[in-house]
C-alpha cells in the first residue's frame, strides 16, 4: 500500500499467496524482506526493457508492429488499486497489458498468479480508458515465448473480492483464511513470527 492508501498489485498477489502476509505487513507493520530471486528478476526485466527501448522496431514479446508504452503506471480509484504494468501494447489499436517474467513458460495452463496480475491491470485499464480488456500477454525471458491469456469477468470479480477481504483485515485486524499450501510457510519471511505458522 502506498502513502495515498492505494493497494499495489503485489499486495493482491501476496494476499492470494497467504492472507497472513497482509496482516503481518499492514496490521503489525512488519514489511517483507526482499529475496535474491526477486532482485534478480527485476534486474533481468530492466535489461529486457533497455533492449526494447534501444530497438523498438523489433517489437516487444514477439508482438511486432504494435505501439507500446513501457512501465505504464495505472490506478483504480474505485478499488483503490495501483500498479505499473511492464508494457501496454496496442495490437490492432486495442490496449493490452503485457508482463515480463524471468522464467520458463509453463507447459500447460498459465500460472494462477500471472493471470490475476494481468486481471488487476485489466480492471485498472478499463476504469482509466473506458474500454473492455479481456486478454493479456506474458513474455517469458527463459525461452523467449509469449503466452496469450484470456481474462474473463470471473477473474475481475475475484480481484474485487480479494480487495474487499484485504480492506476487512485492515479494518477489523482479523484474518480469515490460510496459505495456498502449508509448504508456503517454510520459505516465508514471516515464518518465525507468524501466528498462522506457530513460529515453526
Amino acid at each position: 500500500m502506498n502513502r495515498e492508501g492505494f493497494w499495489s498489485v503485489s499486495d493482491v498477489l501476496n494476499h492470494m499467496y497467504c492472507p497472513w502476509i497482509t496482516y503481518n505487513w499492514y496490521v503489525l507493520k512488519i514489511p517483507q524482506s526482499k529475496t535474491t530471486k526477486t532482485e534478480e528478476g527485476a534486474r533481468k526485466q530492466e535489461e529486457y526493457l533497455k533492449k526494447v527501448k534501444k530497438h523498438p522496431e523489433r517489437g516487444v514479446g514477439g508482438i511486432k508492429g504494435a505501439r507500446f508504452i513501457p512501465d505504464r503506471p495505472m490506478r483504480s480509484h474505485r478499488l483503490m488499486l495501483a500498479g505499473k504494468c511492464d508494457f501496454v501494447v496496442y495490437p490492432d489499436y486495442v490496449p493490452i497489458p503485457l508482463e515480463i517474467k524471468n522464467e520458463k513458460a509453463p507447459r500447460g495452463k498459465p500460472f494462477k498468479n500471472v493471470v490475476y496480475q494481468l486481471a488487476c491491470y485489466a480492471v485498472m485499464m478499463e476504469e482509466e480508458m473506458g474500454v473492455c480488456i479481456d486478454q493479456g500477454f506474458v513474455h517469458y525471458l527463459k525461452g523467449g515465448l509469449t503466452q496469450k491469456i484470456e481474462i474473463g469477468i470471473g477473474y475481475k470479480k475475484e480481484i474485487e473480492r480479494i480487495l474487499e477481504e484485504m480492506n476487512l483485515i485492515l479494518e477489523k485486524e482479523i484474518v480469515h483464511g490460510k496459505p495456498l499450501s502449508w509448504k508456503c510457510c517454510w520459505d516465508c519471511c514471516y515464518r518465525k513470527i507468524c501466528a498462522n505458522s506457530g513460529g515453526s
